[in-house]
């Protein structure tokens, strides 16, 4: 760490303070407005008419705030919701609009500067890169609804779409309580005919410390939940070709992870990797082209204590010298989830026929491979699974059982989309995409959304759409798992949606207002199937209803004040964790040098299951954060941000049964921070 450090100021070495962003002292609700969106129908729109519910945030109103990673931003847009896990203690669970089944919250893309941001085994994020860092973030948007049309699987209930900064010369230097360290770099050039744009974050602290009841035993223990993160992002542009590279990864230790305690063998870490080349085409005025190729791959590891110790010692088969040992020792697993990865390759073609009309249409392909995972036990998992007994005992962690199959599927998709406006009010979006899955089956995924300005500070959008997850790898082939098993049967789940939604936009305030419904057919869940397993399988859910609201207001140059709120009128039972009520407010207070920004997120009432059985309710919270911020000179900006700033004692539902309360938030954190600009 102190290496990186002084890497990060020798680079920062020539720094002459000439000056900070040309607007930085600035920032106004009518630039917010007027903010391009892309994600959505891959072509640039606005707010007012773009055919989806989106909520946009730009780098500069990040940079105000109290807030650090992608998990902590998502509870100030309508319709989402993050909170702490018990499987790691850097993975926040999220979902849209009340609808989560997996960890990995394989339901919502996410989608840097182009690339899919998952890991290829289960479809999901959460694993590989659960904090994502927003000071690289030009432009985030959280799309609500389906998004298959454009994206194919995952793209089901969102997609978060984030475009990184570019043109930044900038280091940052910082320090907290829990010996929280924190550096990153941001440097653009032009070398030769090449642009160049490059961020590095390192980050680490020490953790919080917990008291809370041990899941092995009726005593209450302390444990803790230290930690560090690495993010490399770099783009290089030659003309009208450009290469992009990201490498993300973590690693915690102790506090929960699947659920349980063992202080100084849990521990969890992983990364995500990859590198993408874009070749555009500028074919007219009025038609382009791209060529996109990429590939990805991951790492993800855990180690874990499954049982108390002792737990296994009258079912298993030590030798007479290890003997000893089995009968005070716990089942352990290290198990490596490493090597999945992808290849995509997509043409995508632009065609403006006029004014009033436009065609998006392309061919994706995308290639999966899961390798085959061999946990590490001290005893053997697949005889505690398959009910073999006597359990043999090793007296050391060795690889032999398998956790997951090797597999490996082709995904080719087509997609067309039309765009044509009616009476210069009026805006119909038409799409389609055709996927088909190696050993799955294929979907279809339409798409219409009629958007029509009422006035020029009104529109109303009328918005429907299908989609589908198709089973991830980890969900069909799961194996030698005593809690849960995979499923090669499964078939793909899809969802309807319907939306109508308001927006009125003025110079001073921005609202938005609107009703959504999700219905799901084959839903994938986890059914018991006796004995304490859970299998995955398709069954039908109930539907998802509910309604989203957004306001931002200035009050004059110095107040800007933004605020959502979530009602959840309907749910699947088995969203039961997801709170029905959700809310938040930033108040944001600007003058000269100066800007103090408050962010309060409200998380309603969630339930969890506890052990036996047991249903506990977990009450409603506030999540207060901070930032005070000052221009020093031109060229130097200083900051204090809080975390929890009440230092409130608040808990999230666990994903596991063993734990008879929720799991615990971090108390009060608080960060200095010193930023220079060159």
């Amino acid at each position: 760490m102190k290496k990186a450090l002084l890497l990060l100021l020798f680079m920062a070495s020539p720094l002459y303070a000439q000056s900070v962003e040309s607007d930085a002292y600035s920032y106004s609700l009518e630039e917010l407005l007027k903010i391009t969106v892309t994600g959505s129908t891959l072509t640039s729109e606005n707010l007012k008419t773009v055919p989806s519910a989106v909520t946009v945030f730009s780098h500069k109103e990040i940079a105000r705030m109290g807030l650090d990673t992608l998990d902590e931003l998502m509870n100030l847009v309508p319709g989402f919701q993050s909170y702490r896990s018990s499987t790691s203690s850097h993975l926040s669970f999220f979902s849209s609009r009340g609808r989560r089944i997996g960890i990995p919250a394989a339901e919502i893309l996410i989608v840097v500067d182009g690339q899919r941001v998952d890991e290829p085994r289960t479809s999901g994020s959460g694993n590989v890169i659960p904090k994502y860092p927003l000071m690289n973030v030009e432009r985030i948007e959280f799309i609500r609804g389906p998004g298959a049309a454009v994206y194919g699987s995952n793209a089901m209930m969102g997609v978060v779409n984030i475009i990184t900064r570019s043109d930044v010369n900038e280091v940052s230097l910082g320090y907290g309580n829990l010996h929280r360290r924190k550096a990153y770099l941001q440097s653009s050039h032009q070398i030769g005919n090449v642009g160049v744009n490059l961020f590095a974050h390192i980050e680490a602290d020490d953790g919080d410390e917990y008291r809370v009841p041990d899941t092995f035993s009726t005593n209450t223990i302390v444990t803790d939940d230290p930690g560090d993160f690495a993010n490399l992002n770099a783009k290089f542009q030659l003309r009208s070709t450009q290469l992009f590279l990201q490498h993300n990864q973590y690693r915690s230790e102790n506090f929960y992870v699947l659920g349980r305690l063992s202080n100084g063998f849990n521990e969890s870490s992983g990364q995500f990797s990859s590198i993408a080349i874009k070749q555009e085409f500028d074919w007219s005025s009025a038609s382009s082209s791209y060529l996109w190729f990429s590939y990805s791959s991951t790492k993800y590891l855990i180690n874990f204590q499954l049982t108390a110790p002792g737990a296994l010692v009258g079912a298993s088969q030590p030798t007479d010298d290890a003997f000893s040992l089995a009968t005070g020792e716990a089942l352990f697993l290290d198990a490596d989830f490493s090597g999945s990865n992808e290849l995509r390759l997509q043409w995508h073609n632009d065609w403006y026929i006029g004014q009033l009309n436009s065609l998006q249409f392309g061919v994706e392909f995308r290639h999966i491979d899961s390798p085959e995972i061999v946990s590490k036990n001290n005893f053997d998992l697949g005889d505690l699974a398959n009910g073999i007994f006597p359990i043999r005992y090793y007296g050391e962690l060795r690889a032999t059982t398998v956790v997951q199959n090797e597999s490996s599927r082709d995904i080719a998709g087509v997609y067309g989309q039309y765009q044509h406006l009616f009476f210069d009010t009026t805006h119909l979006t038409l799409g389609l995409r055709y996927d088909d899955f190696s050993n799955i089956g294929s979907q279809l995924s339409p798409r219409v959304g009629l958007v029509h300005e009422l006035s020029n500070n009104h529109s109303l959008k009328l918005l429907y759409g299908e989609a589908y997850r198709a089973p991830a790898e980890n969900e069909l082939f799961l194996v030698n798992n005593p809690v849960l098993v995979g499923n090669p049967d499964l078939d793909s789940e899809t969802v309807q949606s319907w939306d109508l939604i308001w927006v009125g936009q003025w110079p001073d305030t921005g609202i938005s207002l609107g009703y959504f419904e999700s219905r799901f057919q084959d839903a994938i869940v986890q059914l018991d199937i006796g004995g304490g397993i859970l299998k995955q399988e398709n069954a039908d859910q109930d539907p998802s209803k509910g309604v989203e609201f957004e306001l931002s207001h200035q009050l004059n140059e110095r107040w800007l004040l933004r605020t959502s709120y979530t009602y959840i009128s309907e749910k699947a039972d088995v969203s039961f964790r997801e709170a029905s009520q959700l809310g938040s407010l930033m108040v944001n207070y600007q003058q000269d040098r100066w800007n103090a920004n408050l962010v309060a997120i409200r998380h309603g009432e969630r339930e969890m299951n506890a052990v036996a059985g047991e249903v506990l309710r977990l009450s409603n919270y506030w999540q207060v954060f901070a930032k005070l911020r000052v221009n020093v000179s031109p060229g130097w900006q200083l900051s204090v941000q809080l975390k929890n700033l009440l230092d409130k004692d608040y808990v999230a539902p666990s994903n596991n049964s063993p734990l008879t309360q929720g799991v615990p938030y971090r108390g009060r954190e608080v960060l200095v921070e010193s930023a220079w600009y060159f």
